[in-house]
């Protein structure tokens, strides 16, 4: 019997404790990468041979032109004006300097020199990247795939834009070279605050080009661009300084900078450009100069184009428009009185930068500045200002009539001041009190023998009304208009010795009745007058008998002639400048009395040209003879006398050739005075924008001739105005000496004689005797036994019965001057 053999059999061990129980690998995870892969693949390929058909064309991606500056220059080719719907500044190849190429490469994509549009390891780092932190913590695009996306104008986050992306960044990397590539991804990238392209945000963020970037300044630029909105140097400054610090430790990790330069530059400030207000020169020409543009090429154009716009604008004479104009308007509205200050009991804690907020715009951005009282007594004011506490004294508010400071200024009052420096030798500089005008005026500077529109000032400030009054407002002329008439009579036979009578006198008026009886400016009549001296003291009688004796319709003629062309009421008022003119028509009439007859119209625009350098347009100088020369010289002669004797005296002592007329009209709303030299006219008009009153007695010889003696002295010192200047005598005139005040070739005796100038043939014969003497000085009712009347003239009892209904009537058609 067999026997059964035990075999020892090893320990079992004990099981182990309870507890959570491993999870086993699964073996279908190595499956599932390959998987997604193959079904990424695949869809992508789907995607990508879809949206192949809609890559763009990268022919026409490289002559792609993006939305440009439209830029505005003065006659030596200085930006004064830039008009865009994206401000962008391009730059050419080979323009971006290396330490911005660096600085963009190191923040964005550090192997552009070395890929093909596509970098696959970078891609690969990314995913590994986001995979690892379950989040898209790192982008793969180069700066190829990121141009690619700007030139299509696509942002959505499909994979349709991305696979079209990436196509067209390996077009782009065929067709283009790695230097074109990145300068149009400089120019095109958005870089805040309205910027696009590095070239517009480098000239905003630190005032300068990208040729003077230092190595902070690049840093910051290429940081910003990753996210605009994000990195604002003026609105997140710290978050910007890491993003600068991130971009310079990228820098110095691809071996562009080394240790000290990155070490140095981290410790540095940010560092903008002051963004205050400053002084814009020419905004109203550009405005003007904007319309025209707009008119002929539409907005589209204008805002994405880029037009190179080369004006006739001359820098030195607008800045000296502008500064004559705001002088003459301050030293007005301070005859009118103090008006108090911008805001009262304000709290005197407010620091500077709240002072300015409170303040609100400032009328004067490049000389005025904000201040707040903290303390007042009678002899001085304590002011803080953004720039630091000032004195105020009493010389600082004398301009108000106010004896004492306290009596102007009390603690809690915000007020505007500009620091007057005072002439080298005169006087300790100061601080002053101001106040914005009320007040507007207008200044025009033409070139008489071009029609260059050399200055255009069309207000105190174009930020405060963007109404052009140069170009756009239509006012009263008053006797601004004369020349007109008195050149029209030239042209019919009149010479400046001819006489008139000056008294009351009764004309039909607009009614078709005998309504109308002008008046003198002073109330007085001379009786027996000459054209010049009527001219000359700008008389009125004298005028409208002119205009009713030559007829109203040759004198409307003769003013369109001279290029105005506004409406023209055929009324005796109109000798006084009833009608309604354009301040640059007035000025274009005068410049064709200048320019020996010939009327040159007024332009603004030289030429106008592509970014590609193709001429759009150009200036054609557009002449048309207004009167003879002779007829021109011998009325440029009658107004040289306004300032010689007359008027305008106030120029007489000006070493320049001038010859002028001013402007007043009813009740003292419009101040003109048009004055011109042998290469230049000039005009300044006051007024408010509504019809009211500058002020009594404020003539054009009061209030507007000021403002243009300040241009001309300033024009003399910029050397565009030049002594010595003559006007030139044409042929079919001769000078003849002649008694002033008779008319009459000058005897022996005369004391007021004066070299008249007439159309040849047409001096006079008859000689002066000392009884004219003795006749011109009786009242003009016992001079009338003297005076042959012309025929037609009106004269003192015509119309007899009108003239007395007339008599006591207050009002003036025109108040002369």
């Amino acid at each position: 019997m067999a026997r059964a053999v035990i075999r020892s059999v090893p320990p079992v061990a004990p099981p182990p404790p309870l507890g959570p129980v491993p999870r086993p690998r699964f073996r279908w995870r190595r499956w599932l990468v390959p998987l997604v892969l193959a079904a990424a693949t695949g869809a992508a390929l789907g995607v990508g041979v879809a949206a192949a058909v809609r890559v763009p064309n990268v022919d026409e991606i490289a002559r792609f032109s993006p939305k440009l500056v439209t830029r505005l220059v003065d006659r030596d080719g200085r930006a004064f004006a830039t008009y865009a719907s994206e401000r962008r500044l391009l730059l050419r190849e080979g323009e971006i300097p290396e330490l911005l190429q660096n600085a963009v490469l190191a923040a964005e994509d550090a192997s552009f020199l070395r890929h093909g549009g596509i970098d696959l390891m970078g891609v690969a780092r990314s995913m590994a990247v986001n995979f690892q932190r379950g989040r898209r913590a790192q982008g793969a695009s180069t700066i190829t795939m990121q141009l690619a996306r700007e030139l299509m104008g696509r942002r959505e986050k499909t994979w349709d834009r991305k696979i079209t992306e990436v196509l067209l960044a390996v077009e782009l990397e065929k067709r283009l070279s790695k230097q074109q590539i990145l300068t149009l991804y400089c120019n095109l990238s958005f870089v805040g605050h309205g910027n696009y392209g590095m070239e517009a945000a480098a000239r905003d963020y630190f005032g300068h080009g990208v040729g003077e970037l230092t190595l902070t300044e690049a840093a910051t630029l290429a940081g910003i661009v990753q996210r605009p909105s994000d990195y604002s140097p003026i609105h997140a400054p710290e978050r910007v300084l890491t993003r600068r610090n991130y971009v310079l430790r990228r820098m110095l990790e691809e071996g562009f900078i080394d240790r000290a330069r990155h070490d140095a530059a981290v410790l540095e400030p940010m560092a903008l450009a002051p963004r205050r207000e400053s002084r814009e020169v020419g905004a109203y020409f550009g405005e003007a100069v904007r319309r025209r543009l707009e008119e002929s090429y539409g907005s589209e154009r204008l805002y994405t184009e880029g037009f190179e716009v080369r004006t006739t604008l001359d820098e030195r004479m607008q800045r000296a428009a502008e500064d004559a104009l705001s002088e003459g308007l301050l030293r007005l509205d301070h005859r009118r009185g103090w008006r108090g200050p911008i805001l009262r009991d304000e709290s005197t804690s407010l620091t500077g930068p709240e002072i300015e907020e409170r303040a609100g715009r400032n009328p004067r951005p490049a000389s005025w500045i904000a201040g707040l009282v903290l303390a007042v007594d009678r002899d001085a004011a304590a002011v803080r200002t953004p720039a630091g506490d000032v004195r105020i004294e009493r010389a600082g508010t004398a301009w108000t009539g106010r004896a004492e400071v306290s009596a102007v200024l009390r603690r809690g009052d915000l007020a505007w001041f500009r620091h007057d420096e005072g002439a080298p030798g005169e006087r300790p500089a100061r601080w002053l009190l101001e106040q914005e005008p009320l007040l507007e005026g207008a200044v025009v500077v033409l070139e008489s023998a071009t029609g260059a529109v050399r200055a255009s000032v069309g207000g105190w400030d174009y930020r405060r009304s963007k109404f052009d009054r140069a170009t756009q407002a239509t006012r009263q002329v008053g006797s601004a208009f004369k020349p007109f008439v008195y050149g029209a009579a030239l042209e019919a036979g009149w010479t400046p010795a001819d006489r008139l009578f000056d008294a009351p006198a009764v004309f039909i008026g607009a009614d078709g009745l005998p309504s109308y009886s002008p008046r003198n400016y002073y109330r007085r009549y001379t009786g027996i007058i000459t054209l010049r001296r009527a001219l000359e003291h700008s008389v009125n009688v004298p005028a409208v008998k002119l205009l009713d004796l030559v007829g109203a319709g040759r004198v409307v003629d003769f003013a369109r002639r001279c290029g105005i062309t506004s409406p023209l009421p055929p009324y005796p008022s109109l000798a006084l400048g009833s009608a309604d003119l354009i301040p640059i028509e007035i000025a274009s009439g005068y410049a064709a009395i200048a320019n020996q007859g010939l009327l040159v119209r007024p332009y603004l625009i030289e030429e106008v040209r592509r970014p590609d350098g193709a001429v759009l347009e150009r200036n054609r100088v557009e002449a048309t003879k207004a009167m003879e020369p002779a007829v021109a010289f011998v009325l440029t002669r009658m107004l040289e006398g306004v300032i010689d004797r007359g008027t305008a005296g106030r120029l007489a002592d000006l070493p320049l050739a001038i010859a002028g007329k001013t402007g007043t009209t009813n009740e003292y709303t419009d101040a003109w005075f048009v004055g011109f030299t042998p290469r230049y006219t000039l005009l300044t008009w006051v007024g408010f924008d509504v019809k009211k009153t500058i002020g009594r007695k404020m003539t054009g010889a009061e209030a507007a001739l000021p403002i243009w003696r300040r241009l001309a002295e300033q024009g003399l010192r910029d050397g565009w105005l030049t002594e010595g200047e003559t006007f030139a005598v044409p042929a079919g005139v001769e000078l003849r000496p002649v008694e002033a005040r008779s008319g009459l070739a000058a005897g022996p005796g005369a004391s007021r004689v004066v070299e008249e100038a007439f159309l040849s043939g047409t001096a006079p014969t008859e000689t002066w005797e000392p009884r004219w003497d003795a006749i011109l000085a009786l009242p003009w009712p016992q001079q009338l036994a003297f005076y042959r009347p012309r025929p037609g003239e009106k004269m003192p009892g015509d119309f007899a019965a009108a003239a007395e209904a007339l008599a006591d009537r207050g009002d003036d058609d025109a108040a002369g001057d």
